[in-house]
């Protein structure tokens, strides 16, 4: 049975989005008083308040579409852990399985998600998010995938391979989706499709990934 806390999945971002909702409503209630509960209701909450509520509700939304697709496996996944030495850094997943370690990162954006090729000479892989480049989603996943494989190197388990993945829970999947980018490394995809690529058959037998899942744990804790 793999060790999946679903439950703490987003929790970091849910108490982002309270503390900045909260310190909202002080803010408004200090300039228009009794009637600053009012104001705050009409005008709604601001882009940079919700991003922090849809970012929780997007890794939340990982979290359980994995524990139902990786029920009966050997895969191990943590969720929400801080990156030593970053204020606020944290990787939103970490899935432990027979192929290696997938480092997760979930994306709210709903609509469109592919990837594309741009220029003609010096041709270089986009992300496109309903359009829009989103290329350095892809540059921080990388970064969060050489932290997860320094952490392995320390431990002598540099052997294991490093995989990244950007998830998108509420994407909108076109029928012939690509998704593999960065030399194969990294996946574009939904939790469904990402879950059987973590699941794969591999090298590693159940002992090896429960002692890598707490090699990864240590190094990032709950965030």
């Amino acid at each position: 049975m793999p060790m999946i806390d679903e439950n703490q999945a987003g929790q970091s971002a849910e108490r982002e989005y309270a503390h900045r909702r909260q310190a909202r409503q002080a803010r408004i209630k200090a300039r228009y008083g009794t009637v600053g509960s009012i104001v705050a209701a009409l005008a709604g909450e601001p882009p940079n308040v919700q991003a922090w509520r849809q970012g929780a509700e997007g890794e939340a939304a990982t979290a359980r579409a994995l524990a139902i697709r990786l029920a009966r496996s050997d895969v191990i996944v943590l969720h929400d852990r801080r990156v030593r030495g970053r204020s606020r850094a944290n990787i939103d997943h970490i899935a432990i399985g027979p192929t290696g370690v997938t480092v997760i990162d979930t994306k709210s954006s709903r609509g469109r998600v592919q990837l594309a090729t741009a220029g003609i000479i010096n041709r270089r892989e986009q992300l496109l998010v309903n359009g829009r480049d989103r290329t350095s989603q892809l540059d921080s996943l990388q970064r969060q995938m050489e932290r997860a494989a320094g952490v392995l190197v320390h431990n002598d388990a540099g052997d294991v391979s490093v995989f990244g993945a950007l998830c998108f829970p509420f994407m909108r999947r076109e029928w012939l989706h690509y998704s593999r980018t960065r030399d194969g490394l990294i996946t574009v995809d939904d939790p469904a499709h990402i879950a059987k690529l973590v699941k794969r058959a591999g090298p590693l037998h159940a002992d090896e990934i429960a002692r890598l899942a707490e090699t990864l744990a240590a190094a990032f804790p709950p965030a």
